[in-house]
């Protein structure tokens, strides 16, 4: 399995997302390439306690991808499985304390290029 780290930068770019009654705003963006079932993303974050997140997922028409967050014990904390090929997914975190995360995005079947974002929830 290939897996490669990076840092999301912490972009504040503060683009509203207005929906389901709750307002969001975007924190950072990253993407990456994955060349296959079983390839790996992975990226550090720091997120709040207490506070909402909502990290979206967009894929490749041609290819299923899944995303965790993993806590910095290594404990799965909000993980998707998209409904199959070229659908994107999303997953909700409200972590209980300050610290680490990574959100890990895999290739379940497919590869090409991928986005994956974090917004705050105000």
């Amino acid at each position: 399995m290939a897996v490669s780290s990076m840092t999301l930068p912490g972009l504040p770019l503060g683009l509203p997302l207005l929906g389901s009654g709750s307002s969001y705003v975007s924190v950072s963006q990253n993407g990456g390439w994955l060349a296959g079932p079983g390839t790996t993303e992975r990226f550090t974050v720091t997120l709040e306690g207490g506070v909402a997140y909502k990290i979206p997922l967009s894929v490749p028409w041609n290819a299923d991808f899944d995303i965790e967050v993993v806590d910095e014990n290594g404990h799965r904390v909000a993980s998707g499985s998209s409904r199959g090929r070229g659908s994107s997914e999303t997953v909700y975190v409200t972590p209980i304390w300050t610290g680490a995360f990574y959100m890990r995005v895999r290739s379940s079947s497919g590869s090409g290029p991928f986005t994956v974002e974090l917004w705050k929830r105000l």
